[in-house]
């Protein structure tokens, strides 16, 4: 059975995405690839990186995402060369855009998903922290984008936060390792 978070959350307009994308989001159940992994310089993203344990900086670096069902959505584990960063995805409900949730640590962000041509694009719509909702001023801001190129499945991801700036991103290339046919075989 393919999965179904991207489609849940933009119904007809996942047939819009590449052939590709939608291919990573509906029968990868693992994928692997390289990444680029960037932390920003400032004394306060080095600490929010420490902190939130997240992968060194690094270029070319083997990375592999593991797509695992969990209920009402996804849990992506993203591996850059065996060092673990985990969130949670969940389709949104009752939005007026297509929306996604994403838990991260005691953050939770509500995305707007958009569907084109070129591929996907995340955006922040709201931020919160525990029980907490955030301004979008003063929250972090995780901007997220998807496409293809060279006719390969690319994605980008840059987290900011207000006063500090740029704190941790990535980029790079996946293919799908394992596909969800496979993976109910083992």
């Amino acid at each position: 059975m393919p999965r179904t978070l991207y489609q849940t959350i933009l119904g007809p307009e996942f047939d819009k995405v590449p052939a590709e994308i939608r291919r990573m989001h509906s029968f990868a159940r693992v994928a692997q690839g390289t990444a680029n992994v960037i932390r920003g310089s400032s004394w306060g993203a080095r600490l929010i990186c420490r902190l939130a344990k997240l992968p060194e900086a690094r270029t070319g670096v083997p990375v592999e995402t593991c797509f695992e069902p969990i209920a009402g959505g996804e849990r992506w584990t993203r591996r850059f060369d065996g060092q673990p960063f985990q969130t949670e995805m969940m389709a949104g409900k009752g939005e007026a855009y297509p929306c996604m949730l994403e838990r991260l640590g005691p953050f939770l962000f509500k995305m707007q998903v958009t569907a084109s041509e070129q591929g996907i694009d995340i955006t922040p719509a709201e931020v919160s922290l525990g029980p907490l909702s955030l301004p979008l001023c003063l929250a972090p801001r995780a901007v997220g984008r998807e496409r293809v190129v060279n006719g390969r499945y690319s994605f980008s991801v840059e987290v900011t936060f207000p006063l500090i700036g740029k704190v941790f991103g990535y980029n790079g290339r996946l293919k799908p390792a394992v596909l969800i046919d496979d993976a109910e075989t083992v």
